[in-house]
């Protein structure tokens, strides 16, 4: 019986270690605008929950809306969202959007990047962009007013990310 507890304490003094290290579970946030208009020039930060953020950017539209919860520092998120299209000539064509993430959290800060991949049609083109996300830091909307940062633009698609970290 000695052996047993022993040994059970032994793992969880292993584990218990790891599991500090991952952090607290959080929720990435992560919405993909795109807009129509060359001239529009998007807000480096935007304040709001996403339905206030969502309106306050009134003639973008929502490519991706992306609320992943539980995730821990390592972890990497796959978002996507594509449609096969039937085209003349029994053809197909790819709409989409295809995003890995990881998520890096430290000392209190939390961290996105990576790549994104938006094949789609841009201002009457078929066009695909491949967008680098460079490791960026994000706003904690527990820590106050939900605050939204940009962190990728594309100006010639009139491609825009933003992201948040909150705690449900």
């Amino acid at each position: 019986m000695r052996l047993i507890c022993f040994m059970i304490l032994a793992v969880a003094s292993y584990l218990v270690p790891l599991a500090s290290q991952a952090g607290e579970a959080r929720s990435v946030n992560f919405i993909i605008f795109m807009n129509d208009n060359p001239n529009v020039e998007y807000d480096p930060i935007m304040f709001g929950s996403f339905s206030q953020f969502i309106k306050a950017m009134d003639g973008s539209q929502v490519l991706l809306l992306s609320h992943s919860a539980s995730v821990l520092g390592g972890d990497v998120l796959n978002l996507q969202q594509d449609v096969l299209k039937s085209t003349t000539g029994g053809h197909f064509s790819d709409v989409g959007v295809n995003c890995q993430l990881s998520y890096f959290q430290e000392a209190g800060e939390y961290n996105v990047g990576g790549n994104c991949q938006i094949i789609d049609k841009f201002h009457g083109e078929q066009l695909t962009l491949q967008a680098k996300i460079p490791r960026t830091e994000l706003p904690d909307m527990a820590q106050g007013k939900p605050v939204w940062i940009e962190v990728y633009e594309d100006a010639r698609t009139g491609i825009a990310f933003y992201a948040n970290i909150s705690n449900r």
